[in-house]
């Protein structure tokens, strides 16, 4: 890494491999004002077990942390802690799930169904006010809209918010947007 020029390294390690890799690139020298490091599958979750001494000042790119600072994460973090203890943290991973649960329940609502068929063709525009803000599913794909954020991961082993979009990002899973990714699918 020190000799190959990057400005950063994108690290999409998962599990363990995290545990040697940043403890090696602490071991070297590295530091994140050097060469910092962006992971894709670290939460807050994972931080302890990597060692928090080994990852403090280095950035992670998801669409929920637990830091999150709108009322209904307040609310979705303080009931959390409650009820699994106050030393365990929220994550991008577990909000998903709690928010697929709640996007499943107003579609199938808004269909008054709980057929397949039916849910999918009520799906568009189905929005919920998650923990990490609003989020709209997409009814031509099915997928939802988010707001991006790359944090930085701090020494009381939680992730802050550093950069967000501006808003929610329309998906689009067939990069149908994207003119270098034409001719990719058929």
């Amino acid at each position: 890494m020190r000799t190959a020029d990057a400005d950063a390294v994108f690290n999409t390690l998962n599990g363990d491999s995290n545990v040697a890799f940043f403890r090696e690139y602490r071991n070297v020298g590295l530091t994140p004002q050097q060469m910092p490091v962006v992971s894709v599958s670290i939460a807050e979750e994972e931080v302890g077990g990597i060692g928090v001494q080994n990852i403090t000042g280095q950035l992670t790119a998801w669409n929920y942390y637990q830091t999150v600072d709108n009322p209904v994460n307040k609310a979705f973090v303080k009931a959390y802690k409650d009820k699994y203890g106050a030393n365990k943290p929220t994550s991008d991973p577990m909000e998903a799930a709690y928010v697929s649960v709640y996007l499943w329940k107003l579609t199938a609502e808004k269909a008054n169904s709980f057929a397949v068929n039916d849910i999918q063709n009520a799906a568009d525009g189905v929005t919920f006010d998650a923990p990490e803000g609003k989020v709209t599913i997409d009814g031509e794909n099915h997928h939802i809209t988010k707001t991006a954020r790359i944090g930085e991961i701090r020494q009381d082993g939680l992730i802050y918010t550093i950069w967000e979009s501006p808003g929610p990002i329309e998906p689009d899973p067939y990069l149908k947007s994207y003119p270098w990714a034409a001719g990719l699918s058929s």
